[in-house]
């Protein structure tokens, strides 16, 4: 009987040991506690209604390990510097997005819009925020930009969009006292918040992704992601006019990336692009320009290691990138004239 105490005990000290060696080491950190120092679940709703907004004419402070940047919304809640009564010759094309059209990793004046909208040299409304989603957005157009007739909307689609569908789910998320309500956290979750070996054991063995989902689980919610928004954008697109920009992440561009490599699987969004083009909705695929000047070795220039988001330089150059292909592919789109 003293064998196998002995034995399990030694079995628990190599494991707690195993724990804290894994903690030291910081391997298998979440995004959230990276960059914040804290564990914040995907599967919780953390805004108050369906409106991805900020408060009107408030500040926020973005405070990472890489970088500091305080940000301020105007009347709306946009963080954009004009006030718009009206989509008119002064506030033409909107641009919807998450946090890479936000601009987290720059400067309010060096964000993607500020620098399309020097590029194109055309006003671009920014009314990116951190976390949204393409169906938060679209709620947005009608609360916000329908009511002062906007016609025209850029949406930029990434990653995360894939995996905020896996974690909230569609129209479903909106229920009707306003309220959210997101899809239900695996029951793993639970143990994985507290165990830095149950993630090891998660990622590097079973081979989950942070959607803690079995991986054929979250291929099959990501592939119904791809249908959706190609959905939700065929019914935008008969409203509006519309352009969607599939956007990789910067460290897609890193080959070495083993634990993100079904994260940074960009198969999902090049079939977002060719279900967007049968459906005949305008779309760029972004990731040939990027490719063309990101690589393993030189990517770091234009990103943040830790949090992966764009630094100004980056938002420049995909800023350029845009700006290049829509003057090509959708002239009539950049020199609309919005009196017509």
């Amino acid at each position: 009987m003293k064998k196998y105490l002995y034995l399990f005990g030694g079995i628990m000290i190599s494991l707690i040991i195993l724990e804290i060696l894994l903690r030291l080491l910081g391997l298998f950190k979440t995004y959230s506690e990276i960059n914040f120092n804290t564990y914040q679940s995907p599967y919780s709703a953390d805004h108050a209604s369906y409106l991805y907004l900020a408060k009107p004419n408030d500040t926020m402070t973005v405070n990472q390990v890489e970088f500091e940047y305080t940000y301020y919304s105007n009347p709306l809640g946009l963080y954009e510097d004009e006030d718009m009564e009206a989509c008119d010759s002064l506030n033409k094309i909107i641009f919807l997005g998450d946090s890479f059209v936000f601009g987290v990793g720059a400067p309010q004046d060096s964000n993607l819009v500020a620098h399309l909208e020097k590029k194109l040299d055309i006003p671009i409304v920014n009314a990116g925020f951190p976390g949204s989603d393409p169906f938060f957005q679209s709620k947005l157009i009608d609360s916000i930009f329908g009511k002062r007739d906007c016609q025209q909307f850029i949406f930029m689609v990434n990653f995360s969009d894939l995996y905020d569908y896996v974690f909230r789910g569609g129209f479903e998320r909106f229920k009707t006292n306003k309220k959210l309500e997101y899809r239900t956290e695996p029951k793993i979750e639970k143990f994985y918040k507290h165990s830095f070996l149950i993630r090891a054991i998660m990622h590097g063995i079973l081979k989950y992704d942070f959607s803690l989902l079995p991986p054929s689980s979250a291929s099959v919610l990501k592939k119904e992601s791809v249908i959706a928004y190609n959905e939700l954008f065929k019914q935008l697109n008969e409203k509006y006019n519309i352009i969607v920009l599939i956007q990789p992440y910067p460290r897609q561009f890193d080959e070495n990336s083993e634990i993100l490599s079904e994260v940074l699987n960009y198969s999902y969004l090049e079939q977002l692009h060719e279900l967007l083009k049968q459906s005949d909705i305008p779309t760029i695929n972004l990731n040939q320009g990027l490719s063309e000047h990101l690589n393993e070795t030189n990517y770091l220039n234009y990103s943040w290691k830790l949090d992966g988001h764009f630094n100004a330089k980056g938002y420049s150059l995909l800023a350029d990138i845009i700006a290049n292909e829509l003057t090509l592919n959708y002239p009539e789109f950049v020199n609309a004239d919005t009196d017509e």
